[in-house]
Order: C-alpha cells, then structure tokens, then sequence
C-alpha cells in the first residue's frame, strides 16, 4: 500500500511552510544565514505544532549542498534522504525508549565521529523530558561542550520536566498553538489538492477539535474524508467524532430562562440515549455560556473568532434575555458540578440536580450583590441602634479631712445649673423606691445600698448624663468594694434612672464625715461607731445577706 496520510503528506518541507511560528523561523534563518548556529537547541510546545519538522529543516539547511542555506534545494540526496528519515548526519531519537544511561553514552560515543555527507551532524531527541537523572547527568558534558560538527536538537512538551542543568546549555523556542483561522486555511488547502467537497461548518468543527494541532486537524481531516467520502458535511462531523450540536446548548439555555426543569432533563436524557459524555457535555456547555457572556458585554466576535456568523446572530438573540449577573451565577453553579459529575459513578444525577436548582429556583444574585446587600443592612443597623452606655470614670479620690473642727462640716452638695439637671433632693425623694427595686432584682446590692445615702450630684451641664455621688461612711471600704463594678453601676443606674425620668450615672465613694440617718430600733444590732471592734461574728443584715447569697444558705432560727 503506498497511501500516505494528510499529515505526513502535507509536512512542512521549508521553513516557509511552518505555520504560526514566525518570530521562532525568522530566528533560525536569520542564524543560519549569519552562520550563527548554536551547539544546542530546545524546542517546547503543546503536541503538533511543527517542533520535529522544524528540527528537520533546520538540519537540511546545515547539510544541504547549497548550504549551510535557510532554504535548502530539497532536490539533492542530502535533503531527500533528510526528509525520508534515512540520512547517516541526522539521528531522530525517541527520549522514551532511550532514556537509559547506556543509550546516552552510546550516543556519546558516536558523536564523536565526523559527519558522513554532510557538515554537521544533527541529534533530534524526540520527548527528550522522559531521559532517566542518569541519562541527563551523562549527556550534560557532551551538550555543553559538544565536538564542532555536532548538533543537538531537543523537543519536549513537558520543558519542566527538564533539569535546570540542561534547560541553562540550550537556546530555547517556545512553539505556540496554531489560531484557528490558520489551521481551517490549511485545510481548505489541503481539501482543494485532495478533491474533497467541505462545507465551512464541517472545517471549523474539525478546526475547533484539533484544539490548535495542525497534526491532529489533518488527522481529523483524513479519517472525516473516508468515512464521508468526497463531500463533507458538519453532521458527518458529529456522527463520526461525536461532537455536540450546539441547538441542545440552546435548549438548554432556553430552558434555563423559561425556569423549565422538565425542558432540561429531556434535553439531559436525549444525551444520555445518543452515549453522549456527560462530562464533556457540560464542558462544552460552560464554553457555551462562556461565548453568551461575551456577546452580553458586546465584545463581538472579538471574544469568539471561532464561531460562524449564524452562531453569533443565535448568540446575539439569547444573551437579551440574561443579564450579565444571570450568566455568570448559572456558569458559577454548573462549574461546580463538574468535579462532583467526575468522582460519582453516575454523573448523570448531579448534572440533573445542577440543572434543575438553575431554572426551578428564584432570581439569580450573583454572590456580590449578596455580600453588597450585607454590607449596607449591617451599616443601617448600626446607624440606628442607640449607643453603648459609657462605663463611668473612676471615682475620685477622698481628699484628707482638714484638721480642727472643720473636719466634721458635711460635703457641699452641687446645685443644678439649669431646669433639666438632677438635683439631690429629687434623687433622696425617690431613694427608698430605688431600695425597693434594687431588692427585687438582687438582695444583696440592695444590702449594701442600705448603708449608703445620695451624697452630691456632678456633670449635668454637657450632653453626658449627671453622676449620682453614693457615699459611705468611713468604715465602710468592704461595701463600696463589693459594688463599684462595671454591671452594678449601670444596674443602679438604669433603675434610678426610671424612677427620675431620665439618665443618670452613679459613682460609689467613701465620703469623709459622712453620717447615716437614724435606723430603726430592729436595725440597731450595728455598732456605735464605725471604728468600734464587733465582740463577736458581724450581724450587720449587708455581710449576713452576702454570706448566705456566697453560700446558697438561709437563717435558721435559734434556741434562745
């Protein structure tokens, strides 16, 4: 059989049948012809993108008997011998199956023999990323400082996998994926030499699949023209490759926007009938949504150079009925179900479930219209709640009593300075009342209160509330202690507050000369005098209700 494939039929001979690789061929004629070659070269890039046969020509012009020449004769024996794989100076080596240190040292040895016909010899080492540590460590010294007549040609498509070592002694190109127009040019092309009939849907969806391949689109290419014959139409296409129809993404879409779910899980189980993969399914789905995003945003066939001008208008009419918003949350959720479709066993449910929760549910928010909607109701909120109590500051210190008689002269109480201030006598009228309501909520503050009186009010004249001064006499540090915390001043102080009518702070201090009223004959078990020394266990009502509060007890009564 003397039947050659597209592919290797249609392979670049020149360096001017490379497509889509102009800065890397300007490069390596500009080098031949300055007779600027380099000793070692590194050619990287996705599969089919023409490394190897740059590889090829680049040794037909070294060798050619013009040469060295950027355009090589083809005619001669050196470049037809070249381009049949046969030639003695050009070795191609295929990295996976001679990744061995026994194999590069082979290669060592032979690179130290001159060239057979030609000027140089030429080592094209194909995947040159699958050579064993071993392998790199015994080419190094040779690819650094190689014998004159030789030439190292490296393609990979992995170039990390390349130790640094080896990536630092070569001159590295970069081969790009081919666009789109360029690789459907090449197949009108090679369609108009073979006679085959195509229509333009059936050259893009081969182009498309190729995803940048010019290899792979004429592979495509060679089997589409034998199972169709001379006339190539797009259904061929996705009867043969199993490529989606584009009116199921518009179903889909149609669906979604007419919150139809039992629309989408039909167009979902005709999917499932014709063996469709689900997961490349909602891949090409999300390219789908991706193409209708653009052409919401009016970027035109800017955003899809791929896609014919019948597909656009369809685009064009769909993308007025979404927002932006709209099409991006639904990308956002069908994306998520990708993962999930590829660990279960059945990816058919989430994909259903994903679908479903799109078009059966509410309005679409996009997540920053969720956030921003936060945002602003936790600003109103502390916009219109009341301000935190301020706690009340420290007490001042007591000031030495003065000596002489002076000492016992009662504090001077001040006097409000305008109709709305607080004054004491306002404040002792209601003290029994404030005991009253203090002992419903805790007895033992109201014990405690029992041995202090309203000594003088303070502040009343800016925007702060007046401070209630609670004094106690000398003697009485343990009750003042036990209730100049944070909580109890502002307990206090909202229960006062209610009784008056309006806000008060309170402030518990030790006031010198200070005298409490006459108790009544039941309460007269205190002592005489604040500094007399108890004879026995304080009975004092304060300390007793705080004891038995401390220790959960009550009074029992006695026997005599």
């Amino acid at each position: 059989m003397s039947y050659l494939v597209f592919a290797r039929k249609y392979r670049p001979q020149t360096f001017a049948d490379i497509l889509g690789q102009g800065p890397i061929v300007t490069t390596l004629t500009n080098a031949v012809r300055q007779r600027r070659v380099g000793h070692a070269y590194l050619f990287t890039g996705p599969r089919g993108t023409g490394k190897t046969s740059t590889a090829r020509i680049f040794a037909k012009g070294l060798n050619c008997v013009e040469g060295p020449t950027a355009t090589p004769c083809l005619r001669c024996d050196r470049c037809r011998e070249i381009a049949e794989g046969r030639s003695l100076d050009v070795l191609e080596i295929d990295g996976a199956s001679n990744r061995g240190i026994d194999q590069i040292r082979a290669l060592r040895e032979l690179a130290k023999f001159t060239p057979a016909a030609g000027a140089f010899k030429v080592y094209i080492i194909d995947e040159v990323h699958q050579i064993t540590a071993e392998g790199f460590n015994a080419l190094l010294k040779t690819l650094e400082e190689p014998p004159p007549h030789v030439v190292f040609v490296l393609a990979t498509t992995a170039p990390h996998k390349v130790p640094a070592t080896i990536l630092s002694r070569c001159q590295r190109y970069d081969f790009k994926r081919l666009p789109l127009e360029v690789i459907t040019s090449k197949l009108k092309g090679i369609a108009s030499e073979e006679r085959l009939e195509i229509s333009e849907e059936a050259v893009l969806a081969i182009a498309r699949s190729a995803s940048g391949s010019l290899r792979d689109a004429e592979s495509l290419l060679d089997q589409v023209a034998a199972f169709a014959g001379g006339k190539i139409r797009g259904e061929d296409i996705r009867v043969l490759l199993g490529a989606i129809d584009e009116d199921t993404f518009v179903e889909a879409v149609e669906g979604i926007q007419a919150k139809d779910p039992v629309r989408l899980l039909k167009v979902v189980a005709d999917e499932v009938n014709a063996g469709t993969d689900l997961v490349q399914w909602l891949l090409s789905f999300l390219g789908f949504l991706r193409n209708l995003l653009v052409a919401k945003v009016g970027a035109g066939p800017l955003g899809f150079e791929e896609l014919g001008p019948e597909t656009i208008r369809r685009l064009t009419a769909l993308a007025e009925r979404f927002s932006v918003e709209d099409v991006t949350v639904i990308a956002q959720l069908l994306a998520g179900a990708v993962e999930t479709m590829r660990r279960v066993g059945e990816p058919r449910i989430p994909l259903e479930m994903a679908l479903v929760r799109v078009s059966a549910g509410g309005s679409l928010v996009a997540v920053a219209d969720l956030v921003d909607r936060l945002e602003r109701l936790d600003q109103r909120i502390k916009e219109e709640e009341p301000p935190a109590p301020q706690p009340p500051p420290p007490p001042a210190p007591a000031e030495p009593a003065p000596a002489g008689p002076k000492a016992a002269e009662p504090p001077q109480r001040p006097a409000a300075s305008n109709a709305s201030a607080i004054s004491l006598e306002e404040v002792s009228a209601v003290w029994p009342k404030l005991l009253e309501r203090i002992h419903e909520q805790r007895a033992s503050t109201a014990a405690y209160l029992n041995e202090a009186v309203p000594a003088g009010m303070e502040g009343g004249e800016r925007s702060d509330p007046a401070m209630l001064v609670i004094g106690f006499p000398k003697g009485f540090e343990f009750h003042r202690a036990a209730l100049d915390k944070p909580q109890t001043q502002q307990m206090v102080a909202e229960a006062l507050g209610q009784l008056i009518g309006r806000p008060v702070r309170c402030s518990f201090r030790i006031v010198e000369g200070l005298q409490l009223p006459a108790r009544p004959a039941a309460d007269s078990k205190k002592p005489a005098s604040p500094d007399a020394e108890p004879t026995s266990a304080p009975a004092h009502p304060a300390f007793l209700n705080s004891v038995l509060e401390m220790f959960e007890g009550r009074v029992l009564p006695g026997e005599g």
